[in-house]
């Protein structure tokens, strides 16, 4: 007991029953009004009797014999309550605030990051974006993911950072709290991504790319080969001629397993051809005889058309030299020579009879020369 002797008995009355009143602290304030009314009188009156205080007991025993007098329940023993995530969060936004604005330096490094803050909503944004990319596999390129869909994730991340930047856009209160989260999260993640950003941008990115020139038909120079045009010495186009490497095998344009060779693209038509049997090859479907057959697809079916002689280039070339005879000019000499012309004969000296002495006559007055036509003859002829 706190009461001092040296009080009067109005006094010490009254702190008995202040002490019995703050063990009645979770009950209403009439209920206890009730519970104490003309109990400080009371002790009073009974300490001037000479009654001493220790008679009543402990206060805290007292207000207990009172509550079970009252029918009321005994005081339920309460824990102090740990403070929440987000009260100790407040807690520390407050110590934050309060440690900003102890000092006038710490005051203008506060008023600074708030101009900074729209720059950090969009930093926040950017990554975020990059954060979910690298979670979805996104391909990055010098550290960054870039494509049109990266792009599109960027900007939506940025929107919705700056709009919470500005307290938008949190219709409900779970929302703020994601938010907060993200802060924190971004904040741990900015560091990384600078750091991953710029090591990548100042390494140069080098990617080898091979190409696969395992072609299954013929190939040249690392391209498709489609077809072939072959021309003699006198440069004249050939209209077909059979390959064969030095094995003896067939070569084609195309590979073992495919059924036919690979189509042509004419650059000058703008337009895909279907390859087919060289037509003097048909019967014998031999894809080893050149040039090959082709046929334009149609622009309304996107059918090929009817296979026909394929047209190269160039139709003809020049010689390859003075020696190289044309066949087609020789055989108009042959076509010649079969019909009793020759070249500078006029026919005149055919008409006129054989007149020297080795001359035969023949009926009708023809004659038909037996002798050479040397030039000792011609001499003695003169």
């Amino acid at each position: 007991m706190n009461v001092s002797a040296a009080l009067t008995n109005a006094e010490r009355a009254e702190a008995f029953t202040a002490e019995v009143r703050s063990h009645l602290s979770d009950l209403p304030t009439e209920e206890v009004d009730e519970l104490l009314d003309g109990l400080g009188a009371d002790i009073t009156e009974r300490l001037s009797e000479g009654d001493s205080l220790d008679s009543l007991g402990d206060a805290a025993h007292y207000a207990e014999e009172l509550r079970q007098a009252a029918g009321l329940p005994a005081r339920a023993t309460t824990k102090p309550t740990k403070p929440t995530a987000a009260e100790r969060a407040e807690r520390l936004k407050q110590r934050g605030a309060e440690w900003l604005d102890a000092t006038p330096g710490r005051q203008g490094f506060r008023d600074l990051m708030v101009s900074l803050r729209p720059a950090w909503w969009v930093l926040r944004g950017v990554v975020g974006a990059w954060a979910a990319l690298l979670l979805l596999r996104h391909p990055l390129i010098n550290g960054v993911p870039v494509s049109l869909g990266a792009a599109a994730l960027t900007l939506a991340f940025i929107a919705v950072s700056v709009q919470w930047g500005r307290g938008r856009w949190l219709p409900r209160q779970w929302l703020a709290r994601v938010r907060d989260v993200a802060n924190v999260v971004a904040v741990i993640l900015t560091l990384p991504f600078l750091v991953t950003t710029w090591v990548n941008a100042s390494t140069p990115n080098v990617e080898y790319v091979v190409d696969d020139l395992s072609y299954q038909g013929l190939a040249f120079n690392g391209g498709e080969v489609t077809n072939i045009y072959a021309y003699d010495c006198a440069g004249n186009l050939l209209d077909a001629v059979r390959l064969y490497d030095q094995n003896g095998k067939p070569i084609t344009t195309m590979g073992e397993d495919q059924p036919t060779p690979p189509d042509s693209w004419v650059q000058g038509e703008d337009r895909n051809y279907a390859h087919s049997f060289n037509p003097i090859a048909r019967d014998a479907e031999a894809w080893n005889v050149f040039p090959l057959g082709s046929a334009r697809y149609s622009d309304v079916t996107g059918e090929a058309g009817t296979p026909a002689a394929a047209k190269p280039e160039k139709t003809e070339l020049p010689p390859l030299s003075r020696d190289c005879v044309d066949p087609a000019a020789s055989a108009d000499e042959a076509s010649g020579g079969a019909s009793g012309e020759k070249p500078g004969d006029d026919g005149a000296a055919g008409d006129e009879p054989a007149t020297d002495g080795n001359a035969d006559a023949t009926p009708g007055g023809a004659s038909v020369s037996t002798t050479p036509a040397t030039p000792a003859n011609q001499l003695a002829a003169r």
